[in-house]
């Protein structure tokens, strides 16, 4: 019986979220994703001039919901099954997931 086990990795930047699938047993990336975030891109909340730089609370949560399930989209059931844990990784500005 081939033991598997997959970690989702989660990462939250200043412009974009990005997600990966990675078999923790070798390593291997599975499949990745990156969400940039709509309002960044807009330039809303945010004012350079005044070293001012902000993202809105709905880029995280689409963000998170956007990659975890691209990178779930083409693999089998019975890796989806594997998943045994996520992990979420910020830039020290963004606030922690609870």
């Amino acid at each position: 019986m081939k033991r598997e086990n997959y970690v989702i990795g989660v990462d939250y930047g200043s412009d974009s979220c990005r997600g990966v699938l990675i078999d923790a047993l070798d390593g291997r990336e599975i499949s990745s994703s990156v969400f940039e975030y709509p309002r960044w891109k807009e330039k809303k909340y945010c004012n350079p001039g005044e070293n001012r730089f902000r993202q809105h609370p709905l880029d995280y949560i689409e963000g998170l919901k956007y990659v975890v399930t691209e990178c779930l989209k083409n693999i089998t059931e019975e890796t989806r099954k594997s998943i045994k844990g996520i992990s979420i990784d910020t830039t020290g500005s963004t606030p922690a997931a609870v």
